[in-house]
């Protein structure tokens, strides 16, 4: 099927929903991870890749226009914007951008396409948490302290993502989640989603 030449509101309102139900599922997952620093910093991220899955996939495919993918990434940076981490409003776009540029070619006909997509941003999500110790310190700092984070939990940040093996083991059970979240979105796409009438 070939790509619908403009938005309708239908597209804006429905590809709005999923971004916010991504964002929860995201916060959630955040969340109940606090409880442990080592789940929290080391599988969080993973979890979180993992779950959404299904939900970008079912976006992507009902959506099926160019720019949805770019939508759901900038509403997902202004979200960190308004909790004070600015400088991920640009990592995401960017995020968003490299995903449009791998489905752009009718994406949303091909699981490929959008499991590399989906894979490629659980990759790169770890900017999340790369960014401040890298870049923006003092910023993460002050948004960890006004957020009531323990010393002891920064402390943990810096010590998983300072460590060459930590760091090797987080990007690749990240990217490793994305994938397997994919495939799993993929048979939900064929088994339930387009039964349900959802594509």
């Amino acid at each position: 099927m070939s790509q619908t030449k403009k938005w309708t509101v239908k597209d804006v309102i429905t590809t709005v929903l999923l971004s916010v139900l991504l964002i929860l599922i995201q916060l959630v997952v955040n969340m109940v991870c606090m409880v442990n620093d080592f789940v929290s910093m080391v599988l969080s991220v993973g979890f979180t890749m993992l779950l959404c899955a299904p939900i970008y996939f079912l976006m992507v495919s009902r959506v099926r226009q160019r720019g949805a993918s770019f939508v759901y990434m900038t509403i997902l940076g202004i979200v960190f914007l308004i909790m004070g981490n600015w400088y991920l409003l640009p990592y995401y776009m960017v995020i968003g951008a490299i995903c449009e540029a791998i489905l752009w070619k009718n994406g949303w006909e091909s699981k490929k396409k959008m499991t590399a997509a989906w894979t490629i941003a659980s990759l790169l999500y770890n900017g999340v948490n790369l960014l401040p110790l890298w870049f923006f310190w003092d910023t993460y700092e002050e948004f960890a302290v006004s957020s009531g984070m323990e010393q002891s939990y920064i402390d943990s940040f810096v010590r998983y993502y300072s460590s060459p093996g930590w760091l090797i083991f987080i990007i690749l059970f990240t990217t490793i989640c994305g994938f397997i979240g994919s495939l799993t979105g993929g048979r939900l796409m064929d088994k339930h989603f387009k039964k349900a009438g959802a594509l």
